[in-house]
C-alpha cells in the first residue's frame, strides 16, 4: 500500500513513518521510482512499536525487541536483551501493582460518592497519596 493509505490505516503521519525508516524499526520495500510500498506485516510492526511505546519503551529498546524477529540471539546480544527484558518486566509489576491499587482506590470512591459518604470519600483521597509505584 501506499505511504497515504498506510497513514490512514495506522492513523499516522510521513513524519512518523520516515523517522521511523531512517531508525531503521520499520523499513518499508522501495519501488523502482524510490516511492516507499508498506504491507501488512509493516502496519503490525507499527502496532507492535506504538504498543511497546505506550507501555513505556523506548525506541532503543524497541529496536532491540524487532531485532530479535530477524536475527538469532548471539552470546553478544544475550546479556543486554535478557537485561533490558528483566528490567521491563519489573518496571510492568510496579506498574500493575500501582494502578491495582490507584483502581481499587477508585472503586471505593465511586461507592463513597455515590452514596454521598463524605468521611469516606476524604479517607480515600489520603489514600491516593500514599499509593506506592
Amino acid at each position: 500500500m501506499k505511504t497515504t493509505e498506510f497513514c490512514r490505516l495506522a492513523h499516522t503521519t510521513r513524519d512518523t513513518l520516515r523517522y521511523y525508516d531512517s531508525l531503521g524499526i520499520l523499513k518499508p520495500h522501495r519501488l523502482e521510482n524510490t516511492y516507499r510500498e508498506y504491507t501488512s506485516a509493516d502496519l503490525n510492526t507499527y502496532n507492535i512499536i506504538q504498543n511497546l511505546k505506550s507501555a513505556g519503551l523506548s525506541l532503543t529498546e524497541i529496536s532491540q525487541v524487532l531485532l530479535l524477529q530477524a536475527q538469532p540471539i548471539t552470546p553478544e546480544c544475550r546479556q543486554s536483551v535478557l537485561t533490558m527484558i528483566q528490567d521491563k518486566n519489573d518496571y510492568f509489576t510496579n506498574q500493575y501493582r500501582f494502578f491495582t491499587q490507584l483502581m481499587t482506590i477508585a472503586s471505593q470512591m465511586k461507592i463513597a460518592v455515590q452514596n454521598n459518604h463524605q468521611e469516606q470519600l476524604e479517607s480515600l483521597i489520603e489514600k491516593l497519596g500514599k499509593l506506592t509505584n
